[in-house]
């Protein structure tokens, strides 16, 4: 079913609906990709695709790989197809296919239902009676034929148990089937439900799980038009308007089946949770952007590409937000002079109204059972012990916005400058909640807190030990202390409550406001909020430049390649499958992503986001992939048995590259694989007196239960043995090449001469 799901969720304009919908009514999630093949040609003109089309680019990644410019695209595919089973058939399944569409519908009400999914997932309750259609339309019978041939294989490949095939007849001509006559599997046990169907016919396919009526749900598809895919959707198209661009996907899902709402049901940590991690899901939410508010809060939602190839989302959220840490942020148009909150050299930064009855509602929610009595004598105690009152001196006293801000990562040694900001009313109230919440925790003995004046700022800074537990702090066997990395802290200021990672980012932020203030001027706008048209009823604003921000990440860890080789021993020749002093520069990767920017607008019934960004879904997936390397890298340069078993071959591709004409790599794997004998040549002499090792095969020997310098076979980048003699004050090792010739380390033969200190 994974492929199903994967499939139906890949990737738009659609005719007047009908009154037979592809999918019923009530469903409790509905995704349809009205035009896959309009999708397909729109993502060629993305900021992704224009990237990987790069002339620049596929230099560098030749050069990194040493070798020519490398297609990425075509190295991908050709690898995939390189591979046995049915993934290279299945990559063309995308042919000839008009439109996806799938349904979900959980059988319950509301959370109900969403609660019976997760006792699936977990195992711990019955299968619920849940109802999963995947419906796809053809351009043609010939394509329908294809594609369910590839996934009756599938299907009955990966069984062991009979799968039933048998004939079916519709009324009439078959309607929108383009087919009387069905073909239909059913397939038993592939999941702890009801039976699994396959319908298909003319130029329609149905897979189906959970369907009682198979007959009655065929004759149902049979009288609907391809492109009606859902009521759910026709309302909110209609709410939405008419789509600009190309549509890739258009989404419903409930408020009961957001995230937010079922991590609500579930409470996983009890009251507590909804104090703490409400909050933080909050700002993840206006960090995520519009696909973690569709995850979040579900609703109505267009995902399309435009002319420029810069994706255009737009959601309608109706009614409240499903749990109450979400009510406290954009339930209010926004001031403009709330926009001065925003850093003006963020590049990561949003601004949204605040409603601070929500926070001290959370409050409320977190303490469980307590009685409002109860929890005023909670406030009178506070207020007789350390003079204050967490309502009146914490939460009444902030302003109506709030704001987070991410600047340019300065140092990859120090805590990311993330910033969040609240306005405030009245400064000496919050002064004294501090001082006096500051005073409670350190007679419960909680934190290590400091109080300090900074040009007329309090500045209140904590320890990430102290927070964890007073003394002793956090017990994480880390090599360096946490707080030498982080110290939370919070800043009042006359206007404003600042929360910081470290002091030094609170006070060069309150340097700079100052320095305003003493020039006369007013607290600057940030560039990419100042053009934005607050007074359509908007309740927040954000700006997003991801592709500088991870683009100077990177830039960072490249500079640090150098570094790499001392850090492992090795010096200048660590054994890594690349060349780090070839790695592109960043404008490279970057140039052909732009800005994202986003507003939420308050509507009777709910608010609509509008979105406008370069970054599409495919951008985590590539973060998945960019962040799985370590893994395949690290033991390749550590361990060389992990590259004994590589098959170079899948790296060729076709009329992509000229020279060399073995495997791409092989040269600067076997490169690789020399430094990484030399490696294991020092550590072996550390351990037996400077003696250097009669032949390889010593390197992979375990001694006296101590594991081999080397793994493996010791092979080279064409797959064959490496070659070793020792010399006079050294040794040689070398491969035969390219030519698989002897030369015995001299001509064409990739080999490394290394001198025995001492000798």
């Amino acid at each position: 079913m994974s492929i199903l799901i994967s499939l139906a969720l890949a990737l738009p304009q659609l005719p007047e609906p009908t009154a037979q919908d592809l999918h019923p009514k009530g469903a409790d999630l509905v995704v349809a990709i009205p035009d896959l093949q309009a999708a397909l040609d729109a993502f060629g003109g993305t900021a992704l695709a224009r990237t990987m089309a790069d002339e620049e680019l596929q230099a560098a990644i030749g050069d990194v790989m040493g070798s020519g410019p490398v297609d990425p695209v075509e190295l991908l595919v050709a690898q995939l197809r390189g591979m046995e089973g049915e993934l290279p058939r299945i990559l063309d399944l995308h042919k000839g296919v008009r439109s996806v569409s799938m349904s979900l519908d959980l059988g319950g009400s509301g959370g109900e239902s969403v609660l019976g999914l997760v006792g699936l997932l977990d195992g711990d309750t019955p299968v619920p009676d849940f109802d999963l259609r995947v419906v796809v339309d053809f351009e043609d019978e010939a394509s329908c034929e294809a594609w369910t041939a590839v996934m009756r294989d599938v299907f009955v490949g990966g069984r062991s148990r009979q799968v039933a095939t048998r004939a079916m007849s519709l009324d009439g001509d078959g309607g929108a089937f383009g087919s009387p006559r069905l073909t239909v599997m059913e397939i038993s046990g592939s999941v702890d439900a009801p039976t699994e169907y396959m319908a298909f016919g003319g130029t329609r396919a149905l897979m189906a799980v959970g369907i009682e009526d198979l007959g009655k749900e065929l004759a149902r598809l049979s009288r609907a038009a391809p492109r009606a895919f859902s009521a759910e959707i026709e309302v909110g198209r209609e709410r939405l308007g008419a789509a600009e661009g190309t549509t890739v996907m258009e989404l419903y899902t409930p408020a009961y089946a957001g995230l937010s709402s079922l991590l609500e049901l579930t409470d996983p940590a009890g009251p507590t949770w909804a104090l703490l991690a409400g909050p933080a899901i909050t700002m993840t939410e206006l960090m995520l952007g519009a696909p973690g508010t569709a995850m979040l809060r579900g609703g109505h939602w267009n995902f399309g590409i435009g002319a420029d190839g810069r994706y255009l989302t737009t959601g309608w959220i109706p009614g409240p937000p499903p749990i109450s840490s979400l009510k406290m942020v954009g339930g209010t148009p926004l001031q403009p002079s709330s926009l001065t909150l925003a850093h003006p050299d963020a590049l990561v930064t949003s601004v949204a109204s605040f409603d601070p009855e929500q926070l001290f509602d959370l409050l409320v929610q977190a303490s469980g059972d307590v009685s409002s009595e109860e929890m005023e004598e909670v406030m009178q105690g506070m207020e007789t012990a350390y003079g204050f009152r967490i309502d009146r001196d914490l939460i009444e006293p902030l302003g109506g916005s709030i704001s987070y801000s991410l600047p340019k990562l300065r140092s990859l040694l120090s805590a990311p400058n993330l910033m969040a900001v609240a306005s405030l009313d009245d400064r000496e109230a919050f002064v004294r909640g501090m001082d006096g919440l500051m005073e409670m925790m350190e007679a419960a003995g909680e934190a290590d807190g400091q109080r300090t004046e900074y040009r007329g700022a309090t500045v209140y800074t904590w320890s990430l030990s102290g927070l964890a537990g007073g003394q002793g702090g956090m017990q994480l066997g880390l090599p360096i202390d946490p707080s030498s990395f982080s110290r939370p802290t919070v800043t009042v200021m006359d206007d404003r409550v600042l929360i910081s990672t470290l002091p030094s980012h609170a006070k060069r932020e309150v340097r700079r406001v100052a320095k305003l203030a003493k020039a006369g001027q007013e607290a600057e706008v940030h560039a990419g909020l100042s053009a934005t048209e607050l007074s359509g009823g908007a309740t927040m604003v954000s700006f997003a430049d991801w592709a500088v921000f991870y683009g100077n990440l990177y830039t960072q860890l490249r500079a640090l390649a150098p570094m790499i080789g001392d850090l492992a021993g090795g010096g200048a020749d660590l054994p890594l499958p690349f060349k780090l002093d070839s790695l592109p520069d960043m404008d490279v990767l970057t140039r052909h992503f732009t800005a994202s920017e986003r507003r939420w607008v308050k509507v009777d019934d709910g608010f609509m986001d509008i979105t406008v960004s370069s970054l599409g879904p495919e951008i985590p997936a590539i973060l998945v992939g960019v962040g799985s390397l370590p893994m395949i890298f690290m033991p390749a340069a550590m361990d060389v048995e992990a590259w004994d078993d590589l098959d170079t071959e899948f790296l060729e591709v076709e009329g992509s590259i000229e020279e060399p004409p073995s495997p791409v790599g092989a040269e600067s794997d076997t490169q690789s694989q020399l430094m990484s004998v030399e490696v294991a040549v020092k550590m072996y002499q550390l351990d037996h007196d400077g003696d250097l090792p009669p032949n390889l095969g010593a390197l992979a020997r375990s001694d006296e239960g101590k594991p081999a310098y080397l793994a493996g076979g010791i092979r080279d980048g064409w797959g064959r043995k490496l070659l070793y003699k020792l010399t006079d004050d050294g040794y040689v090792a070398w491969s035969m090449g390219a030519n698989a010739v002897d030369e015995g380390g001299r001509g064409d033969d990739p080999h490394r001469i290394y001198k025995s200190p001492g000798k």
